[in-house]
């Protein structure tokens, strides 16, 4: 293999397969014709001195391979704005946890001065790789909408030449959303995801009885084994939103995505209803932290189990209406267009 063809396969093995041929024979070509008008310029056969003067000249492998790629980002200048405002939420929210962590644990602990150095230590410690976990999940999130949505309205088109004619008859009222609610939303599933993965021990009930303070998990180890479901569930969410965020409306695109959302929400609820109880509030938990008599215990137990499976059904079919009601929307989405035409 010749110095040229070994070159054209170190620049075409950097390269997207789809098309890499077609930029192999360009460069091919491009280095013979270069070679050609080398050797007559100089009057000199072409050998391999000057085939390797020539290859100098063009440039590095890597270096031509990367001018033929698009430019690339894990987080681009047109989601940056977006991204950003997520990041400032999240770190607010994390902040206030901590700040609320650390007051609850000073309180229920009731250290003694020595001690409270070591729990504001603690508590810092969970603070920061809370907010190293969160800043690395957000990254990941929009580091995957930027590789596989990649017409998200990077380009800049502020410049471009516009047709008045171009503009819609009306604003569709099915494409508008409340960017306040979704941000509350986002800030909520935000709150959610560090209370489950980074204070999940503080998720129970605080009361006082005769024998003093007293606290009772709500949820059981069989709930937080869908954990990983729930987290990935919830992160779709705020992808959609900070989507949303970036168009300014509903798109099919965004619309496909909550669908899929929902869908996965309701397999969730409904393996939830399948399996083991979610609830900790078992009669022999009430007993014991709570100081129910036995009848009550067993009562209120019942009670909260219907609750939570009320509320799974309500979960399953609220989805389906919405994936219904999407679905309605995308394709009224596609049939008006071509109605309008």
């Amino acid at each position: 293999m010749n110095l040229i063809e070994r070159y054209v396969h170190a620049i075409g093995r950097r390269l997207p397969q789809k098309n890499r041929s077609d930029i192999e024979k360009e460069i091919r070509s491009a280095l013979e014709d270069m070679l050609e008008d080398r050797s007559k310029k100089e009057n000199r056969a072409i050998d391999e001195e000057l085939t390797i003067q020539v290859l100098k000249e063009h440039g590095k492998p890597e270096k031509v391979a990367a001018s033929y790629m698009p430019e690339r980002y894990l987080v681009g200048p047109r989601l940056f704005p977006t991204f950003w405002m997520i990041v400032k939420i999240v770190f607010t929210v994390l902040t206030s946890l901590a700040i609320v962590g650390l007051v609850i644990r000073l309180v229920n602990a009731e250290p003694l001065p020595a001690e409270v150095g070591g729990i504001i230590l603690n508590t810092f410690g969970e603070y920061f790789g809370g907010m190293m976990s969160a800043f690395g999940n957000i990254v990941l999130v929009f580091a995957l909408i930027q590789y596989f949505v990649p017409d998200l309205k990077f380009e800049d088109k502020q410049d471009e030449e516009w047709n008045p004619r171009e503009l819609p008859d009306v604003v569709e009222e099915r494409d508008q959303f409340s960017l306040g609610g979704t941000i509350a939303e986002t800030v909520f599933i935000v709150l959610g995801l560090a209370l489950f993965n980074i204070y999940p021990e503080y998720i129970g009930i605080y009361g006082f009885t005769e024998a003093g303070r007293f606290f009772a998990p709500v949820l059981s180890e069989a709930f937080f084994r869908y954990m990983p479901w729930i987290n990935l569930i919830w992160g779709l969410q705020i992808a959609m939103n900070a989507w949303l965020m970036q168009q300014m409306r509903w798109t099919e695109g965004t619309r496909w995505l909550l669908v899929a959302i929902k869908a996965g929400s309701i397999a969730l609820a409904l393996a939830l209803l399948r399996g083991p109880s979610i609830s900790a509030l078992t009669p022999e938990s009430l007993v014991t932290n709570m100081s129910f008599t036995a009848d009550a215990a067993d009562l209120f137990s019942n009670l909260v189990g219907q609750a939570i499976k009320v509320a799974l059904w309500i979960t399953v079919v609220m989805g389906v209406v919405d994936i219904a009601k999407t679905l309605v929307k995308i394709v009224r989405g596609q049939v008006s267009p071509v109605t309008a035409g």
